[in-house]
């Protein structure tokens, strides 16, 4: 789904410098801006030199073209991003999910798809704020993926100049600056995403030594286990498309156009889920509970039916606007520091 929309935002603006939030997810990569918002899926797909097909836009993604600039490792290659990469290439394209690395590999190229979504402008200038898992390990690489000069063609006609600063911080810092409530100073996040369930304890903005605990399971693993059940399968005759069933978890359970849906075999799979998931994550916290102002439930999966009073049985609370929460949170931190 993409979707732009005006919002609010403390502080000033510089005309000549766009500041953004930029949050490459395993499930859903965000863009946030003052102008609004682009949420895409997080998936790619290279073109090779010797595809001379002629591609477009379709769905929510987009094709970009690198011409030139100071990712000379990109110079004459083409892409595609989102649902367009999807559509194309259903048994091929690539899913940032697939391997940690990809956050940094194909961030340039998953942000660039997520910029050609927005309002078309020759040039821009922007300051970009983006969280990573592990930044105090590898905010440097993401840095020098992203920043920089950069000249791309979009959808095959319109070329534009996009240049680039980046920060990176820790993930989670984002939520916090949106939720934390006065006074609370020590927060625990349980990010349930898409391919990871990330459980952090913050101290003000510091992400507190030793407290990071990353499983890798995820959102992607529950739709896997659905499109794999046995009455899934019974029905359609084959495993379904992982990509339409998490569609579906924000559709009424519906299956892409068809008039099935499955809301009776994802109940059957959330308990075995969240017991993979968010009980390990509330374990770990355990042992630093009593010092704990709040517990707080982020991340895409913290948005899915019933989770979020289950979570409420253990004390946990859901972050309103839990997916986009965070690169929200992102967007505030570059607007800070414009000042």
């Amino acid at each position: 789904m993409t979707y732009l929309q005006t919002i609010a935002t403390n502080g000033r603006i510089t005309h000549d410098i766009t500041p953004c939030g930029w949050d490459c997810g395993n499930g859903y990569s965000k863009l946030h801006t003052p102008q609004g918002q682009i949420l895409i899926p997080s998936y790619f797909k290279s073109l090779s030199d010797s595809d001379k097909n002629d591609y477009e836009s379709l769905g929510n993604g987009a094709l970009v073209e690198y011409l030139q600039g100071d990712r000379t490792d990109l110079v004459n290659s083409k892409w595609l991003i989102g649902e367009t990469a999807e559509i194309y290439f259903k048994q091929s394209f690539g899913r940032i999910v697939d391997d940690w690395r990809n956050k940094i590999t194909y961030g340039l190229q998953m942000l660039l798809g997520a910029i050609a979504l927005v309002p078309r402008q020759q040039t821009y200038n922007l300051l970009v704020v983006a969280s990573l898992h592990d930044s105090q390990a590898f905010s440097s690489d993401l840095k020098r993926a992203l920043q920089g000069n950069h000249t791309v063609k979009f959808d095959g006609k319109d070329i534009v100049n996009i240049y680039v600063n980046c920060q990176v911080t820790e993930e989670g810092v984002g939520a916090l600056l949106i939720s934390r409530a006065p006074g609370q100073q020590k927060i625990a996040l349980i990010d349930l995403g898409h391919g990871t369930t990330i459980t952090s304890i913050f101290e003000g903005n510091k992400l507190l030594q030793n407290s990071r605990k990353i499983d890798t399971v995820g959102v992607h693993h529950l739709c896997e286990a659905i499109a794999n059940n046995l009455q899934t399968r019974r029905h359609l005759n084959k495993p379904a498309n992982p990509h339409l069933i998490r569609e579906g978890l924000a559709k009424n359970f519906s299956y892409g156009t068809t008039a099935w849906e499955f809301s009776e075999i994802y109940s059957d799979e959330l308990k075995g889920w969240l017991a993979s998931c968010l009980v390990p994550a509330w374990k770990h916290l355990q042992s630093r509970a009593d010092d704990l102002d709040a517990v707080y439930l982020v991340g895409g999966g913290a948005a899915l039916p019933n989770v979020a009073s289950i979570a409420a049985r253990q004390g946990i609370a859901t972050i309103q606007n839990s997916q986009i929460v965070n690169v929200q949170g992102l967007l505030k931190l570059a607007i800070s520091h414009q000042k």
